[in-house]
């Protein structure tokens, strides 16, 4: 039965190519190019059809796209001399090119260095045939390239290295000096050209004149394998998210819950509230800061957790798509946005959730509270398909009211203002105010630096090596990253996951820092979470009461920001100090950003 669907299967594809190629061919290259002819000039019985005020035949209007350029415009002048150009041979010879080696260079970057020495002593042949018209006759003229001499050093760059298939962003290729050349150049027949005192020296000065500026390094040709060479493109701005309360939180076991809310808009930035103690009806009134790199497909998870002792458990989970929201379309205005919540099982999402792989965050309190303006609106959100429950608000006082919805899990009221970014490269105009302080480029030195200048700062915690181990012989390391910016009163800590009985822990997860001063500090601390023997042994301080701590600090590294704008980015392994061993490596990346001025 397989046999004879093979049979037929390729029986019909021959069989529709051979038929769509007798009947739905719209070129018929023999008699197309057997009326455009060179011959036909001196043929007197082939008849230039007068067409002068007639329609253009089927016939013509075939050949037409065929014709030469000046049979068609006036402002093309005819070649008479030179009729055709022929191949006559292409011959790649029996010798191979050759590789002298290849030299692998280290760098901080994320990309891979080759050093390739190439070396060619080739017996190939190129001959090619000029056909030149001189009235009535024609004369054939023979142009051979041979023994070509090959001789140069290319650096390959493949960058950037990236985590989605095919890893290999683009191809960059350069040649480290002119390469060196020698061939031999024959016209009819024996005659070498090449020979000629001077003309090889004129070669390789056009060579270099040629690649100079194309080819020979820093100059270099790029091929892009991914889009956009594996960049991902500048992000288009910045969401603030303020967490206001929730109501009806549905227990994930018996009694209240200790809820805390995680909220997501790139994929592993993963941020958090504070946990509320035994409550349903919790309020946070916690402001959140994500970078949006593309409303159209990017989305707001919501995830409402139970923080529990061994593990967390999800309660309720809610999406905002990010396209055509309220607070997208109106920048820089507050829109309160209803959110309800459903059970994780509908939305394909696992009960039992215990440390994302990409960390939490944990955010200070917002000071202040944003007021809401008459004219805003309450918007309606889609949770997972489903449409949010209806909200309205009361004019007294200034203070807006919520119409509870019956909700699956519980709803939760947030705040949205978005903040566009200006585009990439666009600097301040230079009567704008502040704009000498606002335009800032990547490379600025540390002593121009100021308060002023602000950017996003994306740290990649990579891996710890070889930390102290406890008096069992066992560590449970994470990590915590707090910003210290001289501008903000309030710290952001991010937390790493906890990696169990792990000296030489590997992470590989992606914190941002937004729009932060570039005068600030990153403190890198790694603790050992504390067992349960830890517990044990922590009684007495327990007794006397003393409050147990639940970490042990392994060590810490402080890294200046305005080492990292200066540096473009930093990737590197540092000790740690205040430990007897232990390093700690990380890549911190600087991008400049401007709000828009709406």
């Amino acid at each position: 039965m397989a046999l004879a669907a093979m049979l037929g299967g390729s029986l019909g594809v021959v069989g529709g190519l051979a038929a769509g190629a007798r009947y739905f061919s719209t070129t018929k290259a023999t008699e197309t190019y057997k009326e455009l002819d060179i011959s036909a000039d001196h043929d007197d019985s082939v008849q230039i059809p007068d067409m002068e005020g007639r329609p253009v035949p089927a016939s013509a209007s075939d050949v037409l796209p065929w014709t030469p350029e000046w049979t068609k415009w006036p402002d093309y002048e005819r070649i008479p001399v030179v009729q055709a150009v022929n191949i006559d041979l292409i011959d790649l010879g029996t010798y191979p090119l050759k590789f002298g080696g290849v030299k692998a260079y280290e760098t901080v970057a994320e990309e891979g260095m080759l050093e390739v020495p190439v070396q060619w002593g080739s017996n190939a042949r190129v001959r090619v045939s000029a056909r030149l018209g001189f009235g009535g006759y024609c004369v054939d003229i023979p142009v051979e390239v041979r023994d070509i001499q090959l001789k140069a050093r290319a650096r390959i760059t493949l960058k950037p290295l990236v985590e989605t298939i095919p890893c290999l962003g683009a191809v960059n290729i350069s040649l480290l000096e002119v390469p060196t050349v020698d061939l031999a150049l024959s016209v009819i027949n024996s005659l070498d050209l090449m020979a000629i005192p001077g003309l090889n020296l004129a070669v390789n000065f056009g060579l270099k004149m040629a690649l100079g500026t194309m080819l020979i390094y820093p100059n270099s040709m790029t091929f892009d394998i991914m889009e956009g060479g594996g960049i991902p493109p500048p992000p288009q701005g910045m969401l603030s998210i303020k967490v206001l309360r929730a109501h009806g939180l549905g227990s994930s076991g018996v009694g209240k819950i200790d809820p805390f809310v995680e909220l997501t808009v790139r994929t592993g930035r993963v941020k958090r509230t504070e946990t509320v103690h035994n409550n349903t009806h919790p309020e946070w009134n916690e402001e959140l800061q994500f970078i949006v790199d593309d409303p159209d497909t990017q989305a707001i998870s919501v995830v409402v957790k139970d923080d529990d002792v061994l593990s967390d458990t999800i309660t309720g989970v809610a999406q905002i798509p990010l396209a055509d929201a309220d607070f997208i379309l109106d920048p820089k205005s507050i829109v309160p946005v209803t959110v309800d919540l459903i059970r994780p099982e509908r939305a394909g999402l696992g009960k039992f959730v215990g440390g994302g792989q990409g960390g939490i965050a944990k955010v200070g309190k917002s000071v202040g509270k944003a007021g809401l303006s008459g004219g805003q609106k309450i918007a309606n959100v889609a949770t997972f398909g489903k449409l949010g429950g209806k909200s309205e608000k009361k004019d007294s006082g200034g203070k807006e009211a919520y119409k509870v919805p019956k909700a699956d899990r519980g709803t939760v009221f947030l705040e949205m203002q978005y903040h566009p970014f200006k585009a990439a490269g666009k600097a301040a105009a230079a009567n704008e105010p502040g704009a000498q302080k606002a335009n800032m480029t990547l490379g600025m030195s540390k002593k121009m630096l100021t308060h002023d200048h602000k950017g996003v700062l994306t740290i990649t915690l990579i891996r710890c090596v070889d930390l102290e181990d406890n008096a069992e012989g066992q560590v449970d390391p994470f990590v915590e990253l707090e910003l210290d910016d001289p501008v903000v009163a309030n710290n952001e800590i991010h937390t790493s996951p906890i990696i169990m009985n792990e000296p030489s822990p590997r992470w590989n997860v992606k914190y941002d820092y937004i729009m932060i001063s570039a005068t600030s500090t990153v403190t890198a601390t790694v603790y050992d979470k504390q067992g349960f023997f830890d517990g044990i042994m922590s009684l007495p301080k327990t007794l006397l009461g003393k409050k147990p701590e639940g970490k042990k600090r392994l060590g810490f590294i402080k890294i200046d920001v305005a080492d990292v704008v200066e540096n473009r980015h930093l990737l590197d392994t540092w000790p740690l100090m205040d430990s007897q061993q232990g390093e700690i490596e990380m890549k911190l990346e600087w991008m400049p950003l401007q709000l828009e001025n709406i």
